[in-house]
């Protein structure tokens, strides 16, 4: 079964609500402290494509012949890939259409529940401030770099990084690989998205014939209307976002978990520090990080395909066809769904036996 009832989202939003967060006293974000997201992805790609030149990978991705790839196609695939892992709907199945528009009515009937949810995770961590948005910073640095910003040392850690993926770049640059137009490296970022995507949707990029009847599968699909407006659904989803990025917080520990608001004044003024010193010790580097950040950072997406073989595999039909459905704001629906998930640590979209009462509205 794959349900949302109107009680169960009523329920999420009367938890959200009796949530009490602490005020938090967290000083004005350093004027770079977003630019600090960006140059951990810039140093990651950066390394990403010295290590792909090194091992000759790089060469061999630069000698594919790709064919023309439509942007409206790729952003049609990945809407595809997102609705799968946020729904749990796969596309190329013959129950698709009956899948989306199953899902669509439990989200509709649920649409009210969900807007006094999105304004209870708002109005929850209000007290917070800024700390959402240096939570966000903290968690890409983490996961491009694996450095938590509110740790000891972390601004030198940074700094080193960056410096070495600045010169790893140099090297390449220096060896001829990485002698490439913006051009050409959008075109195989294109290709390397499109791999992705279909990878991610479980098709075989490595057998043509295969890949191409997934896609055919798709050619018919019925999108259903959502009666919840695009501007609200991203307000929803972005309120959720922040409440979960809070509840992960030092002191907090969960929805359900008793607050310990001097271990979370702590650790946002420890989150402060790092960030104002992460942005003094690395100020120098970010225009030489921006230099080289648009190409790198299209060749490490290809990398991520899994380099040249999935690229060549995924585009060997000839490029992706024209006229694959844009699912509309179903894509939307499930980076609400993922949000939904990360705040209350459990699916919006459950799987269970059939709902009893007469709220329930769709099921499998």
């Amino acid at each position: 079964m794959l349900c949302l009832c109107m009680p169960a989202a009523a329920t999420a939003a009367a938890t959200v609500a009796a949530v009490e967060m602490p005020a938090i006293s967290m000083p004005p974000l350093p004027a770079g402290a977003s630019g600090l997201a960006a140059m951990a992805q810039a140093a990651a790609s950066m390394n990403a494509v010295a290590d792909a030149a090194a091992s000759g990978a790089l060469d061999a991705m630069l000698e594919l012949s790709l064919p023309p790839i439509s942007m409206e196609s790729v952003l049609a695939l990945e809407a595809m890939a997102n609705v799968s892992g946020g729904l749990g709907i796969n596309a190329t199945a013959p129950s698709a259409s009956v899948d989306l528009a199953l899902a669509a009515g439990a989200i509709n009937v649920a649409a009210p529940a969900l807007g006094q949810l999105g304004a209870a995770a708002a109005s929850a961590v209000a007290p917070t401030g800024t700390l959402p948005i240096a939570l966000a910073v903290n968690q890409a640095v983490s996961l491009t770099m694996g450095i938590d910003l509110a740790a000891p040392g972390a601004a030198a850690a940074i700094e080193a990084n960056l410096q070495a993926a600045l010169e790893a770049s140099a090297s390449v640059s220096a060896s001829g690989s990485a002698a490439i137009s913006l051009d050409v490296a959008m075109d195989i970022a294109l290709a390397a998205r499109a791999a992705n995507a279909a990878i991610a949707l479980g098709m075989d990029v490595a057998a043509p014939a295969s890949f191409a009847a997934s896609l055919e599968a798709t050619m018919d699909l019925a999108v259903p209307p959502l009666s919840m407006p695009a501007p609200e659904m991203g307000a929803v989803a972005a309120g959720l976002g922040d409440l979960g990025l809070v509840l992960q917080a030092p002191g907090v520990g969960g929805i359900q978990a008793e607050i310990n608001a001097p271990a979370m004044q702590a650790g946002a003024a420890a989150l402060a520090g790092g960030m104002q010193a992460a942005v003094d010790a690395t100020a120098s580097l970010s225009a030489d990080l921006a230099i080289s950040a648009n190409v790198n950072a299209t060749l490490a997406a290809a990398m991520a395909a899994g380099g040249a073989a999935s690229i060549s595999a995924a585009v060997a039909l000839g490029g992706l066809p024209s006229g694959l459905p844009s699912l509309g704001d179903m894509s939307l629906a499930a980076s609400l769904s993922q949000s939904f998930e990360m705040a209350m640590s459990a699916p919006m979209m459950g799987g269970g036996p059939p709902c009893p009462n007469i709220f329930c509205v769709s099921g499998k």
